[in-house]
Parts: C-alpha cells; structure tokens; sequence
C-alpha cells in the first residue's frame, strides 16, 4: 500500500463491526433457513440448483452492502442498511418459490436493494471517493435495479435472463478498472472483511445447529439424539478448524494481497470463493437435520452427496482462498489430501449403507479428525 492509503487505513473509525451490522445479518438468518428449506425431504438435482440459482443474488447484495460499509463506515450508513432490510426480507420471503410464483417478488426485492447501494455510492463517492465517473454507480446500481424491476412483470424464460445480465454487468463493472480509483482497494480494511465473512459464516453453522436442535425436539429418540450429537460436532468442528486457522490466515492474506495490488486475488477471496463456502455449509447442514428427522433410515441419495461434498467443498473452498492469499502448497496438501479422501472413504459409504444417525456420527469423526490433524501440522516444525 502507499503511504496516504496506508494513512486513509489507520484514520477510518470503520475497522471493526458493529452492533447495528449484527442486527442487519439478521434477515439472512431467515433467507438461510428459508432455503435450507427447501431441500427437506428427497431433494433432486433441480433443488440443489434452485438453492444457488437464489442464494447468489442474496449473497451478492450483501456483499455489496458489506463492502459498502467497509469503505464509507457504519454510521452514515446506518440509515441505509435499515433502508435496504426490507428489500433483502422480500427477497428472503419469496425464495420459497423464487423461480415460480413469488419470482415477481424476489426480483423487486432484488431491485430494492439495488437502489439503496445506489443511493450510498451516488452520495458517498462525491465526498470520499473523488474520480469515479457518474456513469459507475448509475450503471451499477441503478440500471441493475431498472432490470430486477423490469424483469418482475416479464415472463419466464426471459426473467431469468434479465437477472443474468444484471449480475454480469455487476461482476463486469468490478473487473473493468476505468472509473475506478487507483487506491479503491487499498482503502478496504482486511480485518473488517474477514470478520464481516466469518460472521456469516457463523450464521449458516447456526442453522445446522438450529436445524439438529429443533429437530431432536420433534422426533427425541435415541437414534435422533446421535445424529443430532453428530451434526453438532461437525458444526463446532467446522467453526474450530476456520477461526482457529482459517481466519487469521485470511486476513493476513488479504492486506499482503492490498500491498502487492493484487485486485483480483481480493475479489475472489473475498466476493466469489466465501458464496462456495456458504454454500456447501448450507447443503451440509441441510443433510444434518434430515438424518435427525429419519435416523433410522438411509438417507436419501440427495442428502448423501450433500453430506459428504458439503464437507468436501468446505475444505477445498478454504485451501483455494489458502493457496491464493499466498499459503504453501506443500503445507495445504498435507490436510486437503486426507479432506477430500475420509468422506470418500468414510462418511460416503456409511451414508449409503447404515442408518442416517451412524452417517452422522461418522461426519462428526471426520470433522474432528480433521482439526487434530490441523493441530498437528500447526505444530510441525517449519524449515
């Protein structure tokens, strides 16, 4: 970083989050749990896909209203994040039936939120953020919100198609550097992304622990009882293994990647790569409470997979943000090998084969054997 962003860094009050953007997380609880929803029973491949074809738009928007606080600070924006709950509680509202009936509502949630990103950009960057044309955050919030609006009173396929664009046009308008301040991302504070990240994280683990709980309430049983044991383990061992490692990791990353000016290495570690990891956690903990609610019986094929790649995927996902914030590959083998290859081997087969609460179990076994072999590679010694 340059010395005057350095500067700008140390001078911001907005280091940290804050109460308010706690109570702002708290509509995502609800589109979490609507979504996770959605894949009660025997999920197919259309409701796995009908999960991430509705979450990315949710994801996305808060991301931009994180980064969004990240640059401007908390308190001017306070207002605005209040302004923009009910768009995302719309959106959380209508996900149930997001590509069917309730799409209309979704997509003006969608535009809702659009235009209040807008509103903090239009005004904010005329005082703090001198040299991004006009065109930007027109283009970025208001024609993006004009489409979700638009795309309302369209009929399928074609409603679908306008809310492509409008994420294209977002993600392009991130890429494409004219307008865009030389120092823009040097302006970001590390320690507020990773925190902002891994409370979001800690909502999609409460939702496999509300999901255990609440299910072992309804069916107490033994059986239930185990698979809720086992879904508890994998939530707290998963929550162990991030910010024990992973988080310190991430940040540290994240402000070598500013001083290097290594732009894209930040977009996807902090925009792209977490919405992976959100999301095999969501399918995870999806999987936990139908092995709670049937322990006795199999799961079903959809659960199975999503038990078992949701682990997977969690893993691989962190050992991609490792690997590009600058972690030796060497040192990430040495737990992405054995992440990948004890759900293959282990949790996989169990799923088919036994009951769900032993699938569970085994999931538990294969978390927690995975932060003791953290530990021990924490406690090698390095050349």
């Amino acid at each position: 970083m340059t010395a005057p962003a350095a500067a700008a860094n140390l001078l911001e009050p907005q280091r940290r989050a804050d109460w308010f953007e706690l109570f702002f997380d708290l509509v995502f609880v609800v589109t979490v749990s609507v979504l996770a929803h959605g894949l009660h029973g025997d999920p197919g491949w259309a409701a796995y896909g009908t999960l991430l074809a509705l979450f990315f738009p949710a994801w996305w928007a808060w991301v931009n209203l994180m980064l969004s606080v990240n640059l401007f600070g908390a308190r001017w924006t306070r207002a605005l994040l209040l302004a923009a709950m009910p768009g995302l509680g719309l959106m959380a509202a209508a996900a149930r039936a997001g590509l069917g009936s309730r799409a209309w509502a979704f997509a003006l949630g969608a535009a809702w939120v659009r235009l209040v990103t807008f509103a903090i950009w239009w005004t904010r960057t005329r005082r703090e953020l001198a040299g991004i044309p006009w065109w930007r955050p027109v283009v970025y919030g208001g024609l993006t919100a004009g489409l979700w609006t638009v795309s309302a009173v369209v009929p399928s396929p074609a409603r679908y198609a306008l809310w492509v664009l409008a994420l294209v046009i977002e993600i392009g308008l991130l890429t494409f550097r004219r307008g865009q301040p030389a120092d823009l991302y040097g302006r970001l504070s590390a320690e507020h992304l990773v925190e902002r990240i891994g409370l979001f994280l800690v909502i999609v683990l409460g939702e496999a622990v509300f999901g255990v709980v609440t299910g072992l309430a309804e069916y107490f049983t033994g059986p239930s009882a185990a698979a809720s044991f086992g879904g508890l383990a994998v939530a707290a061992m998963l929550a162990v293994g991030f910010f024990n490692w992973g988080a310190e990791t991430a940040e540290h990353g994240i402000a070598g990647a500013q001083s290097r000016g290594a732009e894209e290495i930040m977009r996807e570690t902090v925009l792209y790569l977490p919405f992976v990891l959100i999301s095999s956690v969501t399918v995870l903990a999806a999987a936990l409470a139908e092995a709670v609610a049937e322990p006795g019986h199999t799961l079903p094929a959809g659960h199975r997979y999503a038990l078992t790649f949701g682990i997977i995927g969690y893993y691989l996902t962190n050992a991609a943000i490792s690997r590009r914030l600058g972690a030796n590959g060497t040192d990430l083998l040495r737990w992405v090998v054995p992440a990948v290859l004890l759900p293959l081997l282990i949790v996989l087969p169990l799923a088919y084969a036994s009951p769900a609460w032993v699938a569970a179990l085994a999931a538990g076994a294969v978390t927690a054997a995975m932060v003791a072999l953290a530990n021990l590679n924490a406690r090698r010694p390095r050349p």
